[in-house]
């Protein structure tokens, strides 16, 4: 029988039933592949997170919100009550922009949806299969609502890390608690009541608000999925109902991206590992920048000028012509690009204290001007384009066309996955069990019980100290 879509909410409980249903062997091979790919570099992320201040004030004030030892903490020896181990660990992992991006949703969804599903995994020692099954569950639905009310809802100023996260961690949570799918189209109900998020971050220059938004989401995920299993449930509607989330907070919406070819077409897979710590827009300005260096084999110090023309919304987002602070840089095409050039790679130690105010960098940043080309607009959103050409002091000039970030069109290779994960662990743990952590990571499918896998990911001797 053919799902009924005159039903006012139907297409979200199609969604909602797909969820429920996810099974890990069932799957496509190409999709295990990147779903595996996609939880080494999202618990990757969570240990680049562990030292920064913000996450460890918030661990010490989480302390006051609970006493369990649900889950642990990625990386410590720490453990708290499932919801609070799913905020702390995704806010580790969204604490630098270093996290994989759905750009076709404008999203970042592994930290909110893989910290989820790992807290309530490993309260509940299910299998690594299951584990697998839920986090693919959140990573669809995740990336079908922000692809169904994208552009208008990130342009009229909802920050989709924050209000559409949430669905995916709950759509995760749920499956991990083996809900129906009645029951996980209300946990998703529950969810949008708490579906919020805005992008006054992006002026004022904060990274934890950005990252607060996929903490609360992965939080709150976790907090309505047990709800539904003690039996409390929101409107089956959520989603596409006349008052629903896609309705309300999207001027054009488009509903059929909800279940369109859902179980065939895989929207996950428009997701992208990022090889770059910066926001996923200057991804395509770096990598151009540093090949035209390396074919035309010119000194940073010869560059008198660089143009950098894009569409608007990479503008809008990454025109940051000063670094006021360690967020402008992150999240700045001027900076991104000054620092490939003068140092040949962009790394997580680009943006230190120090490197933010290396004089090579800041005098080359005052030659870069980001430039509206109309052109490009015509572009988007087929490509996320960016053309880079750079002037010498001896009149040389040279210029090439990024027609989209690295992971857009094809997975970012396993090799890179693997070396960026092996540099976060190995900070915490050293290389050797850096390398053996990777590697149970990638046995993940085979694991009988993910309370055991957990214990791989602790740091012996530290308690609930706030590190």
């Amino acid at each position: 029988m053919s799902p009924d879509r005159s039903r006012p909410g139907e297409r979200g409980r199609q969604l909602a039933a797909f969820a429920a249903r996810v099974d890990w062997p069932a799957l496509p091979a190409a999709v295990q592949s990147k779903v595996v790919d996609h939880v080494v570099d999202t618990i990757g992320t969570m240990f680049a997170g562990i030292d920064a201040d913000a996450c460890a004030r918030a661990r010490k004030a989480a302390r006051e919100w609970g006493r369990g030892q649900d889950a642990t903490l990625v990386g410590l020896g720490d453990a708290y009550p499932a919801a609070t181990a799913a905020f702390l660990n995704a806010l580790h992992g969204r604490s630098h922009p270093f996290d994989d991006t759905h750009e076709p949703g404008n999203v970042h969804p592994g930290n909110s949806v893989v910290a989820a599903a790992l807290a309530l995994a490993e309260k509940h020692a299910v299998h690594g299969a299951t584990f697998l099954s839920a986090v693919t569950a959140g990573y669809e639905v995740v990336t079908r609502v922000a692809a169904a009310v994208s552009p208008s809802h990130y342009r009229s100023g909802f920050h989709s890390t924050g209000t559409c996260t949430v669905f995916g961690a709950a759509a995760a949570a749920s499956r991990v608690l083996d809900l129906t799918p009645a029951q996980t189209a209300e946990a998703l109900g529950l969810a949008g009541a708490t579906a919020a998020g805005l992008r006054q971050h992006q002026l004022d220059g904060s990274m934890l608000d950005s990252a607060f938004h996929g903490a609360r989401a992965a939080q709150s995920g976790v907090m309505v999925a047990e709800l539904g299993t003690a039996g409390v449930g929101g409107p089956a509607g959520i989603l596409d109902g006349p008052l629903g989330f896609c309705t309300v907070m999207a001027s054009e919406p488009n509903l059929s991206r909800l279940d369109a070819k859902l179980g065939v077409d895989y929207e996950l897979m428009r997701t992208a590992i990022k090889p770059y710590p910066t926001a996923f827009y200057i991804h395509g300005p770096i990598e151009t920048a540093l090949d035209l260096k390396r074919r035309h084999a010119f000194d940073a110090r010869e560059v008198t000028g660089v143009e950098i023309a894009t569409f608007r919304q990479s503008m809008e987002v990454c025109d940051r012509p000063r670094v006021r602070t360690r967020y402008d840089a992150t999240t700045g095409h001027q900076y991104g690009v000054a620092v490939a050039l003068v140092k040949d790679k962009v790394a997580l130690s680009s943006f230190s204290e120090a490197a933010l105010a290396d004089a090579d960098v800041l005098r080359l940043l005052d030659r870069i001007r980001v430039v509206h080309d109309p052109a490009l607009e015509t572009l988007v959103p087929r490509m996320c384009p960016h053309r880079v050409t750079i002037t010498l002091g001896d009149g040389r000039t040279f210029s090439a066309l990024s027609e989209c970030p690295p992971g857009w069109a094809s997975p970012v290779p396993r090799h890179i996955v693997d070396a960026k994960f092996l540099e976060h662990c190995a900070a915490h743990f050293g290389a050797e069990r850096a390398r053996e952590t990777l590697a149970a990571i990638r046995r993940l499918p085979d694991c009988a019980d993910m309370r055991r896998f957990m214990s791989t990911l602790k740091t012996e001797g530290t308690g609930n100290d706030g590190r």
